[in-house]
């Protein structure tokens, strides 16, 4: 076990890093989203989001990978090259905005439409929208903005998805497959920052067995979930993102 001072951090701080990625891994192994957004909201009232974020990055890959084999049946490819070409195309103008406009209120305006229009799902459990190829690379784009300018590309692929009926095998498999993609380019540019030091590498190194458990003890949860009860489970998880990042930069 590494020791928690060669994490640069006091047992404390270890201790609830240790309940943060377990609920954050339990979340990423149900619903196939929802894990950086978790230890984000977790982690950034002990440590600077410049040390979670890469901490973030690194185990989203590695669940990924821990995932790949239970999923690769379930990925719907099509919609995956569809996603990933339109996010591309949108990323640039998420910084742009992210430049233009400043990034709190960009964030605060997306927070605020996700969760009311998860509340609107909530209470219309029958509305659905058929997934054309122009709303799926409608919603690519949108993510791919979002991404650029806020990070927070996964909750409106989520809300998509939910909105679509997408069956939720296809869903989460899709969504961890897009991750995987998307955060082995972003660990890239990290690494070439130099984001990735030593004490992260221990930090994700030492967090391995946790996220492992998490992962596995959500997707068992997953397998054993039928679909109506999976729908209501991601839009309050939607909903609950939302307002824990509304209250953070309102309060």
């Amino acid at each position: 076990m590494i020791d928690a001072l060669a994490l640069d951090m006091g047992p404390g701080g270890f201790a609830f890093l240790a309940l943060v990625i377990l609920a954050a891994s339990f979340v990423r192994g149900y619903s196939g989203f929802g894990f950086s957004a978790v230890l984000v909201a977790g982690m950034t009232l002990v440590l600077p989001p410049a040390e979670v974020v890469p901490l973030s990055i690194g185990l989203e890959v590695v669940a990924s990978i821990g995932q790949a084999r239970g999923i690769w049946a379930d990925i719907d490819r099509r919609k995956l090259v569809v996603l990933l070409i339109a996010g591309l195309i949108g990323n640039p103008l998420g910084v742009w905005l992210l430049v233009a406009i400043p990034g709190e209120t960009l964030r605060l305006a997306l927070l605020a439409f996700i969760a009311l229009a998860s509340i609107a799902l909530m209470v219309m459990p029958n509305a659905r929208a058929d997934l054309s190829l122009a709303l799926l690379a409608g919603g690519g784009f949108a993510a791919g903005v979002v991404n650029g300018a806020t990070a927070l590309s996964g909750m409106v692929l989520a809300l998509v998805f939910t909105f679509a009926g997408i069956r939720p095998a296809v869903m989460r498999a899709t969504m961890i497959a897009y991750f995987f993609v998307t955060d082995i380019f972003a660990g890239g540019v990290m690494t070439a920052t130099g984001l990735f030091d030593e004490v992260t590498v221990l930090r994700i190194i030492a967090a391995l067995p946790l996220l492992a458990i998490g992962v596995w003890l959500g997707s068992r949860r997953f397998l054993a979930t039928p679909p109506a009860t999976f729908r209501a489970f991601v839009l309050w998880l939607l909903i609950g993102l939302s307002a824990i990042g509304l209250a953070r930069s309102l309060f």
